[in-house]
């Protein structure tokens, strides 16, 4: 699914409702973004995968941080 939006001057984008819908995403969920190269992925965060990674951490010895927690969500 392909969709334009326009920048606010206040650096906000607006995800297209189409787009908002067909990934269930409501106001106040937790959005994780990153760039690869000129590109900026975005993707919807739940407490099912902090919970999933943060286990998976566990029982691999790892401390992590909530960025590099959230850069495995990726």
């Amino acid at each position: 699914m392909l969709s334009a939006t326009k920048m606010s001057t206040k650096g906000q984008i607006v995800i297209p409702k189409r787009i908002r819908e067909a990934l269930d995403l409501k106001a106040g969920d937790t959005i994780v973004m990153a760039m690869d190269g000129d590109r900026l992925i975005l993707r919807k965060i739940t407490l099912e995968d902090l919970l999933r990674e943060s286990e998976q951490n566990y029982r691999e010895g790892k401390t992590l941080s909530h960025e590099e927690t959230f850069e495995g969500l990726i």
